[in-house]
């Protein structure tokens, strides 16, 4: 496997607010590939309002991307996950499968309100660990209260949680704040991965390159390579039998 890994993507096609069908899907796919991104984590909402499609839908709905993904390049991979809206029944719908992991390994991608409190969102981050879980924090520069104390940040990380931030906020598309508080994270080397967050091919398209190229100049390649591409590669590496077919 070559190029980046996009481990956060709602490219799913009619599932959630993401790709409304198969025709914007394969745009996405097509910008995915131009961008260098050879590998994508579908990771379709679970969310009280944004889409929360059961699982049997949800692995349709893949198998159809996978397609439209061989159409571009046999070896474009695909993989399924979910962004999960942490809530207090999260923890009973992942033990009965009615939530997907990430690739069905125990890494689960969780989401909350940017304007959560941070006491909730470690207390709900623990939960699931404590339920066995290995936690990724969706773009984690979202969240106010732990933008406006960046130590809040390294509490997170030093507990174990993992910590993805969005593309666009390396290069300083989401303000001046938060690519500065991606910085810290770059800086102290608390960051886990990079995903695209996109949700079409217009509004928040698939794309890295460029932040990629920062990382890059800034921090050299081999740390590029890691938060891009390794850190991602290693959480779906055991599991590459559970590849959509």
């Amino acid at each position: 496997m070559e190029g980046f890994i996009d481990m956060h993507c709602h490219i799913l096609p009619g599932v959630d607010d993401g790709a409304k069908d198969i025709d914007e899907t394969r745009q996405m796919l097509r910008i995915a590939y131009e961008e260098g991104i050879r590998c994508i984590i579908a990771t379709p909402h679970h969310h009280p309002r944004r889409g929360k499609e059961n699982p049997k839908v949800l692995r349709r709905q893949a198998k159809l991307l996978r397609e439209a993904a061989h159409e571009i390049d046999e070896h474009f991979r695909i993989y399924l996950g979910t962004e999960i809206f942490f809530g207090q029944d999260v923890v009973d719908k992942l033990e009965a499968r009615q939530i997907l992991t990430m690739n069905g390994r125990d890494y689960v991608l969780v989401e909350f309100s940017p304007s959560d409190t941070y006491a909730y969102i470690r207390q709900s981050l623990q939960q699931l660990q404590l339920s066995g879980y290995q936690v990724i924090l969706a773009h984690v520069e979202r969240y106010n209260c732990i933008v406006k104390d960046a130590e809040l940040a390294e509490q997170l990380w030093e507990m174990g949680i993992h910590l993805q931030v969005n593309a666009d906020s390396i290069i300083g598309e989401n303000g001046r704040e938060v690519k500065k508080f991606v910085k810290y994270l770059m800086d102290s080397d608390m960051l886990f991965c990079v995903g695209t967050d996109a949700h079409s091919s217009r509004h928040r398209a698939p794309r890295m390159k460029k932040a990629a190229g920062f990382v890059k100049k800034k921090y050299g390649e081999e740390y590029m390579r890691r938060i891009f591409f390794s850190n991602a590669k290693t959480m779906l590496k055991k599991l590459q039998k559970n590849e959509l077919r």
